[in-house]
């Protein structure tokens, strides 16, 4: 029986001058380009460095090249180094997402928290409240979910207090809302990727 092989490979080597994502099309024509990104990993570019065979052009590959922004937000992601996609690909299997009837779990929302946040902070971080990462969560599922300016999975801050809390977080109280010791550059890139999709 014939190996399959896959019709795009994923390649982020170290060691070039320009750095990729490259994605390489293993079927003919057989070709090599390069990915742009806008801020939120979405694929905004994909601009071809070579083909390798002289019987196509690059009006024959173009058409091809145009597919892979739907295939790397579907399957190239998970393959990629880059800590942005990392946490976009964790958050894309967290089915419960994908669950707009239901309000955030505590569980839930603990699971959202660790690939948010992996980290600790030595000191509490004052630019984000427990009512403002709430609405972050319920940006989360929204972007997860697909689905712009629908209803989003709700989040409770008292869900968000507790599942910050069981995951080890430090708090300063601040009225009916925590501030945690959280990094400013985990935030500052959650917010990014999930805030005003």
């Amino acid at each position: 029986m014939k190996k399959q092989f896959p019709r795009f490979l994923f390649s982020d080597p170290t060691n070039v001058k320009e750095k990729g994502p490259y994605i390489v099309h293993t079927l003919e024509p057989q070709f090599i380009c390069k990915l742009e990104f806008d801020k939120k990993r979405h694929v905004i570019d994909c601009r071809v460095l070579e083909i390798f065979d002289k019987n196509f052009s690059l009006l024959d590959v173009w058409p091809i090249s145009k597919e892979i922004p739907e295939w790397y937000k579907h399957s190239g992601i998970h393959q990629s180094s880059n800590i942005e996609d990392k946490v976009l690909s964790e958050m894309s299997k967290c089915e419960f997402l994908q669950n707009h009837d239901e309000h955030y779990t505590v569980d839930e929302a603990r699971q959202v928290v660790r690939i948010l946040f992996p980290s600790k902070a030595k000191k509490i971080y004052e630019g984000s409240s427990s009512y403002g990462l709430k609405h972050l969560l319920e940006h989360v599922s929204e972007v997860v979910a697909n689905v712009k300016f629908s209803t989003k999975k709700y989040c409770s801050n008292d869900t968000m207090i507790a599942a910050f809390e069981k995951e080890g977080f430090r708090m300063k109280e601040a009225g009916p809302n925590r501030y945690m010791n959280l990094l400013a550059s985990e935030v500052n890139r959650a917010k990014r990727l999930f805030w005003n999709y």
